[in-house]
């Protein structure tokens, strides 16, 4: 029915055209028998050329419609076979020709987005030789106050190192198996200074365990997790890690006394940029060190949750699983 709506027009002069050949036919007195058959002749030949046309658009724009309904439509070009009427040409070729300059445009942001990438880790790899050279020489005048803003400025430039990573299409991990105490224990010696500061009880249980992960991946999660237990500690603040093991499964604990997460807030802790009532009270926080450490979870395969009570503790829970689908990639 659309086709032939489509195609109204010249139906319509097909019609008149008969009428003008009847009428004709009668004016020169042509006989009834031959008359008749030109115009049936005319209308079958009519038919046929429209149901050929009809025929070979309807099985392009199938075609097309099916193509539409895939997923990757930016596909549709590479898959749709030419045409061979001139209207689906002309669209077939535009489609082509926006499709190719499409591909351009993202190719090209793709080339800018990867060397503006490439240069901010080397400006992080740079930025970190003078940090380290700053901590020792505060390190030697005991200024507690200002390797504490050193500290967090290491660490926000970790923060944009992650997460540039964990936004990058390769691979630039590597699973290992790694003993689980030994990653704890540098986190904890790269947090040392803060932690006495604190006065911070550290707790462990059943840590010799071994699980399958990227060893710097995995220290920056920790890290972020005992950065969070620092900056919304209480008094007598305590840290506790334990692990549970199973044949499927490794499954970290980490527990703190700290101030806990308001319950309307937790669905929220993992979203971009999201601060909720403790970042804001204590002006502190970014809203990106969850945020990065679900992305790298989930593009490391681990489990990742937060349970927590206002005014009394933090758990998060890390589950590090031992199926056999990690593939160790240089």
């Amino acid at each position: 029915m659309k086709y032939l709506a489509d195609h109204k027009k010249h139906i319509f002069l097909i019609v008149v055209f008969i009428i003008i050949q009847y009428l004709m036919g009668k004016a020169f007195h042509i006989e009834k028998a031959f008359l008749y058959a030109q115009i049936i002749l005319t209308i079958i030949f009519t038919i046929m050329i429209f149901t050929y046309d009809y025929m070979r658009k309807v099985s392009f724009y199938r075609q097309l419609d099916h193509h539409l309904k895939m997923k990757e439509k930016y596909l549709i070009i590479e898959t749709l076979n030419r045409p061979s009427f001139y209207e689906g040409e002309i669209m077939h070729d535009a489609l082509y020709e926006i499709t190719k300059s499409m591909n351009e445009k993202i190719y090209e942001y793709q080339s800018e987005t990867k060397n503006f990438k490439e240069y901010i880790e080397m400006w992080i790899h740079e930025v970190k030789t003078p940090i380290s050279a700053l901590s020792l020489m505060l390190h030697k005048d005991k200024n507690n106050k200002a390797l504490n803003q050193l500290k967090r400025i290491e660490n926000y430039t970790e923060q944009v190192l992650y997460y540039i990573r964990s936004q990058s299409d390769t691979q630039d991990y590597l699973i290992k198996e790694h003993q689980l105490d030994q990653c704890i224990n540098h986190v904890l010696m790269h947090n040392k200074d803060e932690l006495l500061m604190h006065h911070f009880t550290i707790e462990t249980d059943h840590l010799e365990c071994k699980v399958k992960s990227d060893s710097k991946w995995l220290e920056f999660i920790l890290n972020q997790i005992v950065s969070n237990a620092m900056k919304y500690h209480k008094e007598n603040p305590l840290l506790r890690f334990s692990a549970t093991e199973d044949e499927d499964k490794v499954v970290l604990s980490i527990y703190d006394n700290g101030i806990g997460i308001r319950a309307s807030d937790l669905p929220q802790v993992f979203k971009k940029s999201y601060t909720g009532f403790n970042g804001h009270e204590e002006e502190k926080s970014t809203g990106m060190g969850l945020f990065i450490t679900k992305r790298l979870c989930d593009a490391l395969h681990h489990g990742l949750t937060i349970d927590s009570k206002e005014g009394e503790y933090t758990k998060v829970t890390l589950i590090f699983y031992k199926e056999k689908y990690y593939v160790t990639k240089l």
